[in-house]
């Protein structure tokens, strides 16, 4: 999802797409539920909110404490396959939140019947807000309105989600590139390559003001229409550490920290994360590229090896929650690697040109790695816990 730095290459692309396009930084036509509304500068103006139907926190009851889920485009893509179909398909997985892309206030009632069918099977929803705003075009008050009217409304009409993200990997618009001035008033070298984003100074200041300004505004709205909700805010991963400082330093609010994983040790960054005080939600990581470039095994045996380092990390790092990138192979931007990122495959057929396919053997990896860990029997009680019997 990367616009993009030398630090890594640019994965979830299809998230990442949808997200730029909200953002009005990707020319081209939106795909069907993307086109962008007019965002009310009253929240108020959204319809009435119905008597919701419970969508259950997701409890941490499986793998050493993190909540397990998964990331999906149901509001914006994946043809053919029914909101139960995938519903279903996260139940057998044993996950238990479905992260999904929100980008207009279009998809509200889309959103409410996935909650209702996740709901159904105890499993929590994860909306990131992506407003359709510009960070290239609009300055940063109205980002900032437009923003917080965005969030509003969609947390009013949704006042029993506890846990709104808030944009997508944003701060890769902010990235300072060659020859560009760093506020210190230093030049980043003009020989380099894009900045890795570990510093506070790998940001471009007027760049970054407008990221900023859209974080928080979301901010502002999730706490103005539901001050219990949780609000989740991040990077990229990779080396993207510098942009919690910095929004930190600017008072942009948030409760859970967001970081991405696909290659590489992010132990460091955990660490980093650790000192901020807040919990930490993994809200992509999957083997790097899925099974594009090792294969289906190879992905499985990646991802299987990358939940059991998140296991292992959880209790010294407040890792909470982690959310594979992603349900379904998204075929239709083969050749590129996003084709082959899912759990489970899609292919050509049925009456919307695509159908479900085969379970790849990653499906099982995360299935086994997410389920409850085996209780061995009781042991038997002492003499004591007897009575003397």
């Amino acid at each position: 999802m990367s616009a993009s730095t030398s630090f890594r290459p640019a994965v979830s692309r299809r998230l990442a797409a949808a997200a730029l396009l909200a953002l009005g930084l990707l020319a081209g036509p939106a795909r069907a539920g993307q086109e962008a509304v007019a965002v009310q500068t009253q929240a108020q103006t959204s319809a009435p909110a119905p008597a919701p139907a419970p969508a259950p926190a997701p409890a941490p009851a499986t793998g050493a404490g993190i909540v397990w889920g998964v990331n999906g485009h149901p509001l914006v893509s994946y043809p053919g396959v029914s909101l139960e179909q995938q519903a279903s398909l996260l139940d057998e997985l044993k996950a238990r939140s479905y992260r999904v892309d929100v980008t207009n206030l279009d998809q509200m009632e889309k959103l409410a019947r996935l909650r209702d069918a996740l709901a159904q099977r105890g499993i929590g929803v994860l909306p990131i807000l992506l407003p359709p705003v510009s960070l290239k075009d609009e300055d940063e008050a109205t980002l900032k309105a437009r923003s917080r009217a965005f969030a509003e409304a969609y947390v009013r009409r949704f006042p029993d989600i506890p846990v709104w993200e808030l944009g997508n990997e944003l701060e890769n618009y902010a990235i300072i590139q060659p020859c560009e001035m760093r506020d210190d008033g230093t030049q980043y070298p003009c020989a380099w390559g894009p900045a890795g984003g570990v510093g506070e100074l790998d940001y471009y200041g007027p760049r970054y003001r407008k990221v900023a300004a859209a974080l928080s505004g979301l901010a502002e709205g999730v706490a103005a229409a539901n001050p219990k909700a949780r609000r989740a805010l991040g990077s990229a991963g990779w080396g993207h550490t510098g942009i919690f400082a910095r929004l930190a330093k600017d008072g942009v609010p948030w409760e859970i920290s967001v970081w991405h994983w696909y290659a590489n040790d992010s132990e460091w960054a955990f660490k980093i994360l650790a000192g901020y005080g807040k919990p930490i939600w993994i809200t992509e990581f999957n083997h790097d590229a899925g099974s594009h470039r090792d294969g289906k095994d190879g992905q499985a045996k990646g991802l299987a090896t990358m939940m059991e380092t998140l296991k292992r990390l959880a209790g010294q790092y407040r890792i909470e929650a982690a959310h594979v990138y992603e349900l379904l192979d998204e075929t239709y931007w083969a050749p590129g690697y996003e084709a082959e990122m899912g759990l489970v495959e899609l292919e050509r057929g049925g009456e919307h040109g695509w159908r479900l396919g085969a379970r790849k053997p990653a499906f099982d990896a995360f299935r086994d790695a997410a389920a409850p860990q085996a209780r061995g029997p009781a042991p038997a009680p002492s003499k004591a816990e007897q009575g003397g019997r």
